[in-house]
């Protein structure tokens, strides 16, 4: 990676010189060049030691190189790099492990990089991936479960089961569309009947699956892969109805004041020191799916969301030592607990204010 990495630090030495808080494009690159340092360091194929993280990060990296031709092949190596070797970790195979929500994270990325290269081995790991997770139905209360020797139901395994689905529905040829199709359809209504979704528009933990009662707290990531979903049921079936119901979950979450955003409507979610490196995380997928859910059905209000976001952690949550950006946990700042999963998620926004305004 050491080739990779000279050629972007090349780039950035030239333009973050003129950066402010609202060049998203030149932050989002020197974000995601600091990030490309972790990655292989303690695992091949993988930022850090990060499993799961891992996934979200290499989904960032390829939306970076979509929205900047001159950047789309950089990162090409390292793709085909954790395909081959990022199973090793713990033993795994074909990124299957114990966990149908990490299976998830990784489809999904899969999916993206498999837009941005056309390589036809992606998409087919990304249904591989799927046939898997098709394995964890069978819950009495419905849906999938979250883990394969538990009997949790966890929303975000769902979520990413059915955005998965969707996906895949949007990418096979149309002879196979319609079991992905009625797949994610079945998924999302379940979704909305079986109560995670609150009164409120925001989604809870999971169901237990004793009571088929929802259960849980209320986190950032999971009020962004449904919108994410979202936007590819309603491109594969033409029903814009399920931009409709993302959005009164995009409203409930961006409201200032409210359970995620602060009085300045910066995101609060796993924001102090006591964060691990898995709540670290939380902010990108919603970001993410703010992104592609405001491409999809613009509304300013979400847009200023992403944008008021992007500056706040650029202007508070930012350490530039020797050129290389450094991003922490807390969009509001300070900066704490660097690492390659904050590198993250601070690119997921940064992605999402580069793509919404350019």
């Amino acid at each position: 990676m050491r080739s990779i990495l000279s050629v972007s630090s090349l780039l950035l030495a030239t333009t973050l010189v003129s950066a402010d808080d609202s060049t998203y494009n030149v932050n989002a690159i020197c974000t995601s060049d600091q990030m490309m340092r972790y990655y292989g360091t303690s695992n091949n194929g993988l930022w850090g030691g990060s499993w799961w993280q891992s996934a979200i990060l290499m989904a960032s990296l390829a939306d970076v190189g979509s929205l900047d031709s001159s950047y789309n092949g950089t990162y090409f190596d390292a793709y085909a790099n954790t395909y081959s070797n990022a199973p090793s970790f713990n033993g795994y195979t074909g990124f299957i492990d114990q966990f149908y929500d990490d299976e998830g994270w990784w489809g999904n990325a899969w999916l993206t990089v498999y837009d941005l290269t056309q390589n036809p081995d992606y998409l087919n790991l990304a249904i591989s991936i799927y046939d898997d997770m098709a394995g964890g139905l069978g819950s009495p209360c419905g849906g999938i479960y979250w883990q394969k020797d538990a009997d949790y139901i966890a929303s975000i395994a769902n979520e990413l089961y059915i955005a998965l689905a969707a996906g895949l529905a949007n990418r096979v040829s149309d002879d196979q569309k319609q079991g992905y199709l009625d797949a994610a359809t079945t998924g999302w209504d379940w979704f909305f009947n079986i109560g995670v979704v609150g009164d409120d528009w925001l989604v809870v933990d999971g169901v237990d699956n004793s009571t088929c009662e929802p259960t849980g707290n209320k986190y950032s990531y999971n009020q962004g892969v449904i919108l994410s979903a979202a936007v590819d049921l309603a491109k594969a079936t033409g029903n814009s109805t399920y931009l409709d119901l993302a959005g009164n979950i995009a409203n409930a979450t961006t409201t200032t004041n409210g359970t995620f955003a602060d009085e300045n409507g910066i995101l609060k979610d796993c924001d102090n020191d006591s964060c691990d490196i898995q709540g670290a995380m939380f902010k990108g997928p919603l970001f993410r799916g703010l992104r592609q859910l405001q491409l999809a059905s613009p509304h300013d209000n979400w847009k200023d969301f992403i944008t008021t976001n992007a500056k706040s952690l650029w202007n508070n949550d930012l350490n530039v030592t020797d050129g290389d950006c450094n991003t922490g946990s807390s969009f509001a700042g300070p900066v704490t607990g660097v690492n390659e999963v904050t590198q993250g998620a601070a690119l997921d926004c940064l992605v999402a204010a580069w793509a919404v305004t350019s």
